[in-house]
C-alpha cells in the first residue's frame, strides 16, 4: 500500500565514481531515526523517501545518476529533476576540482533556472591529513555558485537528514515563488 503524499520530487546524485553517492542513497535508507518507511526498487537506479513538512509530505525520488542517464540533468520540469546533489570527497582533492566543472556543466544546460542545486561534501567525518578540502573551501565553492552546501558523512550519517530536509524546502520555496509569478502574471 503506497502512502499518500502531497508533493513529488526528482532528485538526482551526481558527482565523479567513488565519491560516495551509493553510500549517501544507503544511508537515507538506513536512517532509524525516522518515522515514514524507505521504499526501495530493486533494479533500478533510485529509491524513494518521504519527508514529512508539517501535515505536508514530500515524496523524493532519489536517484545516482551520471550525464549518461537519460533526463538525469534535465531543466524540463516534466521529465527532469527538481533538485541535484552535487557530491564531491573531502578526502580527495580531484572530485573537488571536478565538482567546479560538474556546476559549470549544470550552468551551462540551463540546471539553474528550474532545478535546486546543493553540493555535500561527503566523508566530513575525517579530520586532519585525512582531508585534502576543507570546510570553508567547500563552503566558499558553494557560495560562488550561488547554492547551498553541507558536508555529510555516508559512514556516520552526519546531516544526510538535514541534506534532504534542505533540498526539499528549497524545492518547495522555488515552487512557491514560481507558482506566485505565474499566477500574478494570468491575473
Amino acid at each position: 500500500m503506497s502512502r499518500p503524499y502531497h508533493y513529488f520530487f526528482k532528485v538526482v546524485l551526481i558527482g565523479d565514481a567513488g565519491v560516495g553517492k551509493s553510500s549517501l542513497l544507503t544511508k537515507f535508507e538506513e536512517d532509524t531515526s525516522r518515522k515514514e518507511p524507505f521504499v526501495s526498487t530493486i533494479g533500478f537506479p533510485f529509491r524513494v523517501r518521504d519527508v514529512k513538512f508539517g501535515r505536508r509530505t514530500v515524496r523524493l525520488q532519489l536517484w545516482e545518476a551520471g550525464w549518461d542517464t537519460p533526463s538525469a540533468t534535465s531543466s524540463d520540469p516534466a521529465r527532469g529533476p527538481r533538485g541535484v546533489l552535487l557530491v564531491y570527497d573531502v578526502t580527495h582533492e580531484t572530485s573537488y576540482d571536478s565538482a567546479r566543472r560538474w556546476l559549470w556543466r549544470l550552468r551551462e544546460q540551463g540546471g539553474f533556472g528550474k532545478m535546486v542545486v546543493m553540493l555535500l561534501g561527503n566523508k566530513g567525518h575525517y579530520q586532519g591529513d585525512d582531508r585534502q578540502v576543507t570546510w570553508q573551501r567547500g563552503k566558499e565553492l558553494a557560495d560562488e555558485a550561488g547554492i547551498k552546501f553541507l558536508e555529510v558523512s555516508d559512514v556516520t550519517g552526519t546531516n544526510i537528514e538535514q541534506a534532504l530536509v534542505s533540498i526539499t524546502s528549497a524545492i518547495l520555496a522555488k515552487g512557491t515563488i514560481l507558482f506566485s509569478k505565474i499566477s500574478s502574471f494570468n491575473s
